[in-house]
């Protein structure tokens, strides 16, 4: 039976996407979603967003239905990725979103990487970041808000924030999302600034604003 999650607001209010069932696949609820996007506010409007380990997508697709020009989304899981673009090819063509994706056959990231649009050809990318035992290309251009939200097991979160800024991805005012197990203990890079945070069941949520270049 498949799994589906609702966006919340905007132009795909009311929607519901289709979840892959991958077990590492943890779609952010619509109580904490509703919080982070009140938290946004206009800062979404025309932004361009880095949605790195990006799962069902629920966070780009909602930042898309609420006006964000551009979202890229990153993940190394093969079958997340599949499903994603099943659901990006159901939207109008006037939203492009990116889907990078860098999968090997043996299911670890591919270094070459590809980078494809629903309606479009394939375009090089030249950057990487770090996901799960791999690198994978994306665009080296600043973001204006990156939604981080990795699977609770391991330390992926610890490796990939020092990346971005080291591969030019956050610049000074981008706007970070966090989401963690309520039980584990963050530290940030000593350019980023909590802004705002909240906590629901077993996760904590983190707005964090980039101070330094």
């Amino acid at each position: 039976m498949d799994n589906h999650v609702r966006i919340i607001a905007g132009l795909w209010r009311g929607k519901h996407i289709t979840v892959s069932d991958s077990t590492l696949v943890r779609p952010t609820g619509d109580r904490i979603r509703e919080t982070l996007f009140n938290w946004l506010g206009k800062t979404i409007h025309k932004a361009h967003c880095l949605d790195l380990f990006c799962g069902s997508g629920i966070l780009g697709l909602e930042a898309l239905s609420r006006g964000a020009t551009e979202v890229t989304f990153v993940d190394s899981n093969a079958q997340v990725i599949a499903q994603l673009k099943k659901t990006l090819q159901q939207l109008p063509a006037a939203q492009r979103p990116r889907v990078l994706v860098g999968v090997a056959p043996n299911g670890c990231p591919n270094r070459a990487g590809t980078e494809t649009h629903p309606y479009d050809t394939p375009q090089p990318t030249s950057a990487y970041v770090l996901h799960q035992d791999g690198l994978i290309p994306i665009k080296s251009d600043a973001y204006d808000i990156i939604f981080l939200d990795p699977p609770f097991s391991g330390d992926l979160l610890t490796q990939c924030m020092p990346l971005l800024k080291q591969y030019g991805y956050e610049k000074v005012g981008t706007l970070i999302y966090i989401e963690i197990a309520a039980t584990e203990i963050l530290t940030l890079p000593q350019h980023w600034q909590i802004i705002k945070q909240g906590k629901a069941g077993h996760v904590r949520y983190h707005l964090i604003e980039v101070t330094q270049g």
